[in-house]
């Protein structure tokens, strides 16, 4: 059971799985091995795999290779400018608690908002707009430090080409 990932689908199967990670868990637990437990939307959660390449390897790479009028950025402001372009803000209506008045205010929109959907649709905008745009070139590989996997941007470079 450890590490394992289940999808649930119906009310049957999600009682089944808690009654059998909580037998693991008690028996875990009483052996004094502390446990961790994560539960989470199918739909809605991203990866640690996605945030990992967002973060070190396409915006790093990006900081590494952009210069805008002679000038390069640092990956945090190249992080920001690219979610202020691509996922913008959202209104936002609260209380006042002290008025009891409705208050709208502008609220930055956070890639933690994405599903995982999302997020990949991010990874492939932020990718696009730094290869036709900026002239950044993702030719190396990049390996996913937990699982070993591969991955490369080869295909976003031949795009910009034709």
């Amino acid at each position: 059971m450890n590490g394992q990932t289940i999808t649930l689908q119906n009310e049957v199967q999600g009682h089944a799985a808690v009654k059998a990670v909580w037998h693991w868990a008690k028996a875990q637990l009483s052996a004094g091995r502390p446990v961790d437990l994560e539960a989470r939307l199918h739909e809605d959660a991203k990866t640690d795999k996605q945030r990992k390449y967002l973060h070190g390897y396409v915006l790093m790479t990006i900081a590494s290779q952009a210069k805008v009028n002679g000038q390069q950025f640092d990956m945090r402001v190249w992080k920001e400018h690219l979610r202020s372009e691509f996922l913008g803000f959202k209104t936002v209506t609260t209380k006042n608690p002290m008025t009891g008045k409705k208050v709208r205010r502008r609220v930055r929109v956070s890639t933690e908002d994405l599903g995982v959907k999302g997020y990949g649709e991010y990874i492939e905008r932020v990718t696009a707009f730094a290869v036709m745009n900026l002239g950044v070139e993702f030719t190396e590989e990049w390996v996913d430090p937990d699982t070993g996997e591969v991955l490369t941007l080869t295909a976003m470079k031949s795009r910009r080409a034709a």
